[in-house]
Order: structure tokens, then sequence, then C-alpha cells
């Protein structure tokens, strides 16, 4: 039982550190060869490159 107590007290700051990041569509960039989606937040900001014929998404989430 000790032992059990211990383990998830080692990975407590492990799994409190994994987290989703969810940043929001700021702005649509049209290029020659695809667009590229700006996404940000108050702390983050995110660069996608996509198809021309691709829709950029209106969130992008991700593991931090």
């Amino acid at each position: 039982m000790k032992g059990l107590l211990v383990l998830t007290l080692a990975l407590l700051p492990t799994l409190a550190n994994a987290g989703q990041i969810t940043l929001i569509l700021s702005d649509e960039i049209e290029t020659s060869d695809g667009k590229i989606c700006l996404y940000e937040n108050a702390v983050r900001n995110e660069q996608v490159k996509v198809a021309a014929s691709a829709q950029c998404r209106h969130t992008l989430t991700f593991e931090d």
C-alpha cells in the first residue's frame, strides 16, 4: 500500500504538466501554394499551412 502511494505521488507532477492547449483561428493568409492559418491565444501563436482547397479549422488543439 505504501508503494502505491509513493508511485501515485511520483506521477502527479507528470500528469499535472500534461495538458491540452486550444488556440483560436485569428487570420488566414492566401499564398500561391496554399493557405497559412494563424492561431493564437493570450500566450501562444502557431501557424499551420494547408492546401488551397482546404478550410482552416476554427480551433487548433494539441498536447502541451
